[in-house]
């Protein structure tokens, strides 16, 4: 069963609302999809450099195609947490880099929070404010200190892309009851948030999501290359299509890193995680699992004549009897799909 994720009605409105203000409009592909390639460009250029809100071309870019995609992907992780309950008891969001706040408006949908936004730059304040009156945040600063978290045993510190830009999480994450990391999904960002895993255990909080278990994690310890993400499809409406046939860029599927932890512990999940795509080899077919400390498969040998290909990121029970071969789990039966 895939996870599919589209762009809700309500961002849709706003988006369209928002471009008619720059004399455009969601049919105008081509000239989006020009401000689209001129942020990409931007990005590739000057990898260290500020997001450069002041520009009219970067407000298209990020109302047009960075704030569907990211929705899409953050609602992903937002649906894994609520499947856990992970929200529960939490009162205030603190969050840092919020850019135009995607991660804040994707959650509002379903949890009602106090929203505090933390943003250098003061156009997205005044692009939410202006183009999604449905959203609203306590306030906006533009830098925090401890001394803001009125309520640490209570508070979410949220990171949604901002992280990448930090060598570390701010002192003040550290305080909160809650932390939601949304990363994006390279091998460099996606590494970084398995070593900041470790560090968030060795300060008592405990994983929620994606992880089913508290060891060291095998992509980090047992691989020089390989990296945690989850991956979805994304169900695009027929206007970013079109923007979408004048860009390099596809984007059926979408893929972010991410982590979800509370110093509260969560109830036990007896199961393990699916973190690797289908590889094809001779005779069978292998996907990599997490369930603890060791790098493993599961194999579907070609002569038992199974094929079923399982989403990246999907949690599944194992039979308690399943052979194991070195370090692939012989699977002689159909999954089943948590």
């Amino acid at each position: 069963m895939q996870r599919h994720f589209s762009v809700p009605a309500n961002f849709e409105t706003a988006i369209a609302q928002a471009l008619a203000d720059y004399k455009l409009s969601l049919n105008d592909s081509k000239e989006l999809a020009k401000c689209v390639l001129a942020l990409s460009d931007f990005f590739i250029n000057e990898p260290e450099g500020q997001t450069p809100w002041h520009e009219s071309w970067a407000q298209v870019a990020y109302l047009c195609y960075y704030l569907p995609l990211n929705a899409a992907r953050l609602r992903a992780v937002i649906a894994e947490g609520e499947k856990r309950g992970f929200f529960q008891d939490l009162e205030e969001v603190m969050d840092f880099g919020a850019g135009l706040a995607t991660a804040s408006l994707s959650l509002s949908e379903s949890q009602n929070l106090k929203y505090t936004l933390i943003e250098r730059a003061a156009e997205p304040q005044r692009l939410i404010e202006k183009y999604f009156p449905f959203f609203k945040s306590e306030e906006w600063i533009r830098t925090i200190n401890k001394s803001k978290i009125k309520n640490p045993g209570k508070t979410l510190a949220l990171f949604s892309y901002s992280l990448t830009e930090l060598s570390d999480l701010p002192d003040w994450a550290y305080d909160c009851e809650a932390l939601m990391i949304a990363e994006p999904s390279t091998q460099q960002d996606g590494r970084k948030l398995m070593q900041v895993r470790t560090k968030l255990l060795e300060k008592g909080f405990h994983v929620w999501a994606p992880c089913t278990h508290e060891g060291p994690c095998p992509l980090l310890t047992q691989s020089k290359t390989d990296w945690c993400h989850d991956r979805i499809h994304f169900d695009a409406p027929k206007w970013f299509l079109s923007m979408e046939e004048q860009l390099p860029m596809k984007n059926r599927t979408l893929t972010t890193s991410y982590l979800l932890v509370r110093k509260t512990k969560p109830a036990p999940i007896h199961a393990a995680r699916v973190v690797g795509d289908t590889l094809k080899e001779k005779g069978k077919d292998r996907q990599m699992i997490c369930r603890g400390p060791d790098r493993e498969f599961l194999a579907w040998m070609h002569k038992f004549k199974i094929q079923q290909e399982i989403p990246r990121g999907a949690l599944i029970e194992l039979p308690p009897d399943l052979q194991k071969v070195s370090n692939e789990l012989r699977v002689p039966v159909e999954l089943t799909i948590k």
